[in-house]
């Protein structure tokens, strides 16, 4: 008898693809490369931003030019990426040129995963596999859960070129002939809670979902996955969406903060990062700093502030007063310009 699993965030599983297992760890860069896509899922939960743009996007952050992708693996250190969309095999050219340049940077144990829609041809296939990637996850059309005509074959073509072949699907209703197909090919199968978003609250809702009390998962989606789809014999994991908040994003975060912050920046358990600002007088904050043997490496001058250990700010603050300087403690992502998460006035 084949039971679920629980972790500390309440995800249920017996099965990890290295990808999942990567994507645990927060080490995984997400590689999104278009947000075109020949299908309209009522449940796609693609930003508006995203959603039939052909824009790329490296984690949160835009991208312009490879580079700028091979950046953004070098701030979080990435163990992995994994390429997602819309549908990234219309842009197969672009992908295959991503994934040899994240090999290159990374090296061969940069471990790479794709989503897609489609049922490659064994050519794509191969042309994915010799340029680097290492696990393909298919997602079946709706109307073809039934019977999932294809799928087993292309499972099969996926791992005879030594690809770790699986499906991902949201966990809406029983899918007997995907589970047939994953079964047969000894694949793996990833179902996603059901989640809203701005984008399908309203088509999710005209199906009867209803979102849950707390988070953004719908109600059910977990008993779904429980009664149709825990068998014998399946490789089988099931995934939360607070996951992605109480797990992936934080520890993301955290690999971030570890990376870019500075001698007086204090990384919170959130992966967020504190320090004090002083805006206003900043000539006259120089001196008082000097005067008061503050050591040189517990503040930085840049964009038109001082950023200072906040600890210290909170000492120094009566002094910094008395010249009209603006003091306040800050905590932001640990980003490049990164959002501001609070700011308290000292």
């Amino acid at each position: 008898m084949v039971e679920w699993q629980s972790d500390d965030v309440g995800s249920v599983y017996n099965y990890l693809s290295r990808g999942c297992q990567i994507c645990r760890q927060g080490a995984g860069l997400v590689l999104f490369v278009t947000g075109k896509c020949g299908r309209s899922c009522f449940y796609c939960p693609l930003s508006e931003e995203r959603r039939g743009h052909d824009a790329v996007f490296a984690d949160e952050q835009p991208v312009q030019e490879i580079e700028d992708i091979l950046a953004e693996g070098r701030a979080i250190d990435a163990l992995g990426t994994g390429i997602t969309g819309g549908e990234p095999l219309m842009k197969l050219d672009y992908v295959l040129e991503c994934i040899r340049a994240l090999k290159q940077e990374f090296g061969p144990r940069h471990h790479i995963h794709l989503y897609t829609g489609q049922l490659p041809r064994r050519e794509e296939l191969e042309r994915l596999k010799n340029a680097g990637l290492d696990e393909i996850r298919f997602h079946p059309r709706e109307e073809d859960w039934e019977k999932a005509p294809g799928l087993k074959e292309a499972l099969l073509d996926a791992k005879s070129f030594g690809l770790e072949a699986g499906v991902e699907m949201p966990a809406i209703n029983a899918a007997p002939g995907v589970l047939d197909a994953v079964k047969a090919a000894d694949a793996f199968l990833n179902l996603n809670e059901l989640e809203f978003s701005e984008t399908n609250f309203a088509a999710l809702a005209a199906r009867g979902f209803v979102p849950q009390d707390l988070g953004c998962g719908a109600d059910g989606s977990e008993e779904v996955a429980k009664e149709h789809f825990l068998q014998e014999g399946i490789k089988v994991h099931y995934c939360p969406s607070r996951f992605k908040d109480a797990v992936q994003l934080r520890e993301r975060l955290l690999r971030r903060a570890g990376r870019v912050a500075r001698a007086f920046d204090y990384i919170t358990e959130e992966g967020t990062i504190v320090h004090g600002v002083i805006e206003g007088d900043l000539s006259g904050a120089l001196h008082i700093l000097q005067d008061l043997e503050v050591p040189q490496e517990m503040y930085s001058q840049e964009n038109g502030v001082i950023d200072i250990a906040a600890p210290i700010l909170e000492d120094i603050s009566k002094e910094l007063k008395s010249i009209d300087c603006n003091i306040s403690i800050v905590e932001r992502y640990p980003l490049e310009m990164g959002l501001v998460v609070e700011r308290i006035p000292l």
